[in-house]
């Protein structure tokens, strides 16, 4: 199965042993359905006590292992979060299942089950580093599976060929008097936690649904296709007939349609052509192991997941079909975050250049341009630069009446000069030189895999050489009229060839500032592909908004918030960093989070996960998207999703149905201005009034950014028109003053006054 981080663990906690492996049981059991929940992972352990001999083994398996395994000094975490002891506990819940038709005598099963605990533990172990290193794929339940047949073989040549007991029926654990095709399909529901019967099954179907009901309707969709399958086979729908491989259906659905690929149309095909081939897989199999007295075991799940999960991963593109952001990440989340990153990130997967000039510039021709940017060459873009309206002065005759002639050309992107040409001359405005296309030009290229084509430099101003390293913004040349070119112009484009010429691929600008003259605004773009016509041009940074922002202290953080009627509540937030340096957010009040990083001048917030509630959720909207950069009256624009300020019911239903149907996003528009200490975000919703909303949707926003401390004060209107305020009372300095008692008082009072002034 794939390792599921413990989220729940704080880095630095010391925990005992003992401590441990209360946290991996239930996760050991939860990660049978990839869910890092431990709360289904004690309802699983509880299921499988209904049959106690079987359930006990599990979970003495899961102690022992480990155990085992911090007393040889493998890594706790891999204990804490269940991985390693997942397939230990499938072969002891086997085991006790073997034995009810054997009856081992005790130490003789005694025996049998340290086999299993060790074998399981080490095989697991060392599949995993193995699988990892060659394909970088989990063995899933391989190693249980093989250790089922090993204990299969030795118990025939111990004991011989035992029938398997015969089951009596009984009316509350079978419940016959449902249809077939319910009490096959709780049976082997059921037969995950080797239950094989009709009440176990609902149980372990309800406790799923209540984590996720994602995974249980994908679940459900992909045992119909199995099922399916096998009608179409000749196998009629009984649980004889079904539950000896169902559970493979069951596992492969909510593998590929909700583990492994975040929870889509696409992914939901995915799962059900992934389930009809484990149909044909186990009917295919069942005949030779049969042979060996072997039933199918998870083998056939095993066998076609892998493979079509290490087949997906050799694409170029997603196409639809997104690896879930995390692994273990609630199947609800995984979907909404890919939904709204799609959105927010358009430009996620492919090359990302700078502007090539640094004056304001025009893009005269641009992607599938209609005079020389055609397939396969349509994927780039030229620039000139236009004054008034006008890209040359006078009668444009001469190459020094246009603006853009011999201006400085900067490197786009880091990279390694590995193609350069200077001696072609420059052509007199109105001529060409179709022999040499492309006239003087740069390649570089980019340790992502791309290269970059600069043509119709101007002769004799080359300032790189082959094999040199570049930075971005790095002068390499100057503009000119070389080549294939009437007017001077910088043609740039992204590569796969080292030469020029190459067909070309897609990419965008980064980083950039649009004029819109018509409308008297200017628009920031993180990432986009500008039009025919637009005017771009570099932002100027603002270092002091970026120096707030990297500043930011961690520490626990208690904001009040007061509605316009007077309530109010207060909610601490803790902020520190994760393994990746980003900011973490956590409310202590509600159970919910947010990531927040800098990046190319620009701070984001991510992965909201939590209620409307939260003031993380009024965060995750004022503070998406922030550029540090000083041009006036400058805005841009961001995605939030509408479900955390759904409520109740109505948030599952969103959570539901929003990866299938699509998820009706917030579009903000924001700008940014100086404020008394610091800086202030305005963001308004970009939505007719009459569109229906949450009625506690944030419709504006104003945040005050203050030094050292982040978000000071948040002023947001709803959309049911009320008001709310969000104020910071306790900075984590004024603790920090509070319990030590070394400095002076007069050091002490004096910080204190310090802080309070910067949040009043």
């Amino acid at each position: 199965m794939i390792s599921i981080p413990d989220y729940s663990y704080e880095a630095g906690a010391a925990l005992t042993p003992w401590q441990c492996l209360l946290r991996g049981l239930p996760r050991a059991y939860a990660i049978l359905f990839f869910s890092p929940s431990r709360r289904l992972g004690w309802m699983l352990l509880c299921i499988s006590l209904l049959t106690p001999e079987i359930g006990l083994s599990g979970v003495a398996g899961v102690l022992l292992a480990g155990g085992l395994a911090m007393a040889l000094g493998f890594d706790r975490s891999a204990v804490r979060n269940g991985f390693i002891l997942f397939n230990p506990l499938l072969v002891c819940l086997t085991l006790g299942l073997m034995n009810r038709a054997y009856q081992f005598p005790p130490p003789l099963f005694l025996a049998l089950w340290l086999a299993a605990v060790l074998g399981g533990l080490f095989l697991s172990i060392a599949m995993q580093k193995w699988m990892g290193q060659q394909f970088s794929l989990s063995p899933q339940s391989i190693p249980a599976t093989i250790l089922a047949y090993a204990l299969t073989f030795l118990a025939v040549s111990i004991a011989g060929h035992a029938l398997p007991p015969l089951r009596e029926m009984n009316p509350w654990l079978d419940l016959y008097m449902l249809p077939q095709f319910a009490r096959s399909f709780f049976e082997t529901f059921g037969a995950m936690m080797f239950q094989p019967r009709v009440l176990p099954g609902i149980l372990v179907f309800l406790a799923l649904a209540s984590v996720s009901p994602l995974a249980a309707l994908t679940a459900v969709c992909s045992f119909a296709t199995g099922v399916g399958t096998l009608m179409l086979l000749g196998y009629p729908v009984d649980p004889d007939n079904v539950v000896w491989c169902g559970f493979n259906f069951l596992l492969c659905g909510i593998a590929l349609g909700t583990a492994y690929f975040a929870p889509s149309r696409k992914s939901l095909a995915l799962a059900m052509g992934g389930t009809f081939l484990v149909a044909l897989v186990a009917v295919a199999l069942s005949g030779p192991l049969r042979q060996f007295g072997l039933p199918a075991s998870a083998l056939p799940y095993n066998l076609v997941v892998l493979t079509l999960v290490f087949a997906l991963r050799q694409r170029r593109e997603a196409a639809g079909l997104h690896p879930s952001p995390a692994p273990g990440m609630l199947p609800e989340t995984a979907g909404r975050f890919v939904v709204l990153d799609a959105h927010r990130f358009p430009h996620l997967n492919v090359p990302a250049l700078s502007l090539p000039l640094k004056e304001e510039c025009i893009i005269t021709q641009g992607v599938d341009g209609k005079t020389t940017h055609r397939a396969p060459w349509n994927w780039a873009l030229d620039f000139e630069i236009s004054r008034n309206g006008r890209r040359w002065i006078a009668l444009g005759h001469e190459l020094e009446d246009y603006h853009i002639f011999d201006k400085t050309v900067l490197a786009p992107c880091d990279g390694t000069v590995v193609a350069a040409v200077s001696h072609v001359h420059d052509n007199a405005p109105g001529s060409n030189n179709p022999a040499d296309n492309w006239g003087n030009y740069v390649v570089i290229y980019n340790e992502a895999g791309y290269h970059v084509l600069l043509g119709h430099l101007r002769q004799g101003t080359l300032l790189v050489f082959n094999g040199q390293r570049l930075y971005c913004g790095q002068p390499i040349a100057r503009c000119g009229n070389s080549g294939r070119s009437p007017i001077p112009h910088l043609h740039m484009q992204v590569q796969d060839a080292p030469y020029p010429g190459g067909a070309t691929r897609p990419f965008c600008l980064r980083h950039y500032v649009e004029t819109d003259e018509a409308a008297a605004t200017q628009r920031y773009t993180t990432s986009g592909v500008p039009a025919e016509g637009a005017r771009l041009t570099w932002p100027v940074p603002l270092p002091a908004l970026h120096q707030l922002f990297s500043d930011w202290l961690p520490g626990e953080y208690r904001y009040r918030t007061t509605t316009e009627d007077g309530r109010n509540r207060e909610e601490t937030i803790l902020v520190d960093f994760d393994e990746m340096g980003r900011f973490r957010l956590r409310s202590l009040r509600y159970s919910a989070q947010l990531t927040a990083f800098i990046s190319n001048q620009v701070f984001y917030t991510t992965d909201y996960d939590g209620v409307g509630e939260s003031v993380l959720a009024h965060f995750a909207v004022a503070l998406a998207r922030v550029p540090c950069i000083a041009d006036p009256g400058a805005e841009w624009s961001d995605f939030a999703s509408p479900v955390p300020f759904h409520r109740g019911f109505f948030r599952g239903v969103h959570g539901l149905a929003d990866p299938f149907i699509g998820a009706g996003l917030l579009e903000y528009r924001y700008g940014l201005e100086a404020g008394d200490q610091g800086y202030v975000v305005h963001s308004r919703l970009k939505s007719p009034k009459d569109t229906h909303r949450p009625s506690h949707t944030p419709q504006r926003l104003h945040a005050s950014l203050i030094p050292r401390f982040g978000v000071g004060h948040l002023e947001v209107r709803l959309w049911n028109d009320t008001t709310m305020s969000i104020e910071l009372i306790d900075p984590p300095v004024r603790k920090a003053l509070r319990k030590n008692s070394e400095p002076s008082l007069e050091a002490a009072s004096n910080f204190a006054a310090t802080a309070a002034s910067l949040i009043s």
